[in-house]
């Protein structure tokens, strides 16, 4: 990967790091043309066309970007911020704000597509309500309302829409908006006597797509006009399009008719990725910013990495970058590093396998050198396949990997597995005892 390459990689890291504070068109409104010039030493040099943009970037935004920087490479560095010479004036409508009407699809939505989107279990159901929607506006499943929890490819799913209706009908009229952003163009469209020009924009178009509809739950004057508006659309065979972090019937203060609406087409769930989803998406990520992973590192990753795709994103760009400054290859010592800080609180798989063989030994009395060993009685051996699936159902550790820690190829676990899977359905008293342990390894009864 050429320098410049890893260095915009490094400065995406960062970008993508502001979720946590800021929406995703303030975030392209600002940085959107914000570029990397260089870096020497410790001393990173960007550059920004906007006169506007720059007075906001430094009085605003510059220490925090300096220190996410320096979070994300390791060390400290300075940023320095260039003001870009321009020989024609700047156009108004290069300085669109989050408030004015009409807020469209943020910039390089076009790198997501149905192409790129990685299919697995947990996401199939909405990525064929998604083409199917694209296929055929208005016609199939309108609204369409997919949930989930963040990070998990809803919005994705919103610009591959976009993106494949956009190749049919250039000329359509689509509006993508964050829930948020709707609520806070209508205060402001309220405040300057301009409720109709925001009604003829959103009533006037042919796709509206809201991203995180919940945020409108509680504010009164929104879902007054929201319900309006969504009758407007519908009753004109326009396609709505919404999503949020749950289903309708569980956003609190949402009112019953807006419920009742959403309802009206189709739900479709998208559920955190399964092993071999992540395993897929980190392959993926990894060709797409070329950077060669190791097998044993990869199963490492996907093993730790369960809460989100953009959690797997960033931890595909860290590691790279990573490897890129400090001029290491990458391998289980530096992945191990680069995921600390993005595992937050959640344990690493190695200390859940600890506390599982914890609670076999607190059920069995049997030690983990017992069960990792060669030893094959019957009170060894069933609590040995009992471990096994533990470790599988809970972790969802790989077979080879859970194969290693107990020195035994992955046909001998996925024969235990399937052994204590076989005994449950007619041991009421092993399905129980299964549960305690979970629940003592993770605090939660998962076994149903």
């Amino acid at each position: 990967m050429a320098y410049y390459d890893d260095m915009c990689e490094v400065w995406e890291l960062v970008r993508e790091s502001f979720h946590d504070k800021l929406s995703s068109e303030t975030i392209n409104l600002w940085f959107g043309k914000l570029k990397i010039v260089s870096f020497s030493g410790r001393e990173l040099t960007m550059s920004i066309e906007s006169p506007f943009k720059y007075d906001i970037i430094r009085a605003k935004y510059l220490d925090e970007i300096k220190k996410r920087f320096s979070n994300i490479l390791g060390f400290e560095i300075d940023v320095n911020l260039l003001l870009e010479n321009r020989d024609e004036e700047l156009k108004v409508n290069e300085e669109r704000l989050p408030g004015q009407m009409g807020s469209t699809m943020p910039p390089f939505n076009f790198e997501y597509t149905f192409d790129n989107f990685i299919v697995g279990n947990s996401n199939k159901f909405a990525h064929a309500a998604a083409t199917a929607v694209a296929a055929a506006p208005a016609m199939n499943y309108n609204p369409l309302f997919i949930y989930g929890s963040s990070g998990l490819g809803k919005t994705h799913l919103l610009y591959a829409i976009t993106n494949e209706v956009k190749k049919k009908k250039p000329n359509a009229q689509i509006i993508y908006i964050k829930g948020e952003d709707f609520t806070n163009q209508l205060i402001e469209a309220l405040a300057n006597q301009k409720t109709s020009e925001f009604r003829n924009t959103y009533r006037s178009c042919d796709m509206l797509l809201i991203d995180d509809i919940q945020f409108i739950a509680g504010k009164v004057s929104t879902q007054e006009e929201f319900f309006h508006t969504f009758n407007a659309l519908y009753e004109e065979h326009k396609q709505i399009i919404l999503t949020s972090d749950r289903p309708p019937r569980e956003i609190k203060t949402l009112e019953d008719r807006l419920k009742t609406r959403f309802e009206w087409g189709l739900l479709a769930d998208i559920q955190p990725p399964d092993l071999e989803l992540r395993i897929a998406i980190i392959k993926k990520k990894a060709e797409q910013v070329n950077v060669i992973i190791p097998d044993e590192v990869l199963n490492f990753l996907a093993e730790n990495l369960r809460s989100n795709i953009r959690q797997i994103e960033g931890a595909i760009k860290k590691l790279g970058a990573l490897a890129f400054l400090s001029g290491r290859e990458i391998s289980m010592e530096l992945a191990r590093s680069c995921i600390s800080e993005l595992l937050g609180g959640e344990e690493p798989v190695s200390v859940t396998v600890d506390k599982i063989f914890a609670a076999v030994y607190r059920k069995y009395g049997i030690p983990k050198e017992e069960l990792t060993g060669n030893r094959r009685t019957r009170e060894i051996a069933q609590a040995r396949h009992i471990a096994i699936y533990l470790i599988r159902k809970i972790t969802e550790m790989s077979l080879p990997n859970i194969g290693k820690i107990f020195g035994r190829d992955h046909t001998t676990i996925l024969s235990s597995c399937e052994t204590v899977e076989k005994k449950l359905h007619s041991d009421a008293v092993l399905a129980m005892d299964i549960n305690t342990m979970i629940k003592e390894v993770t605090g939660d009864e998962k076994l149903k």
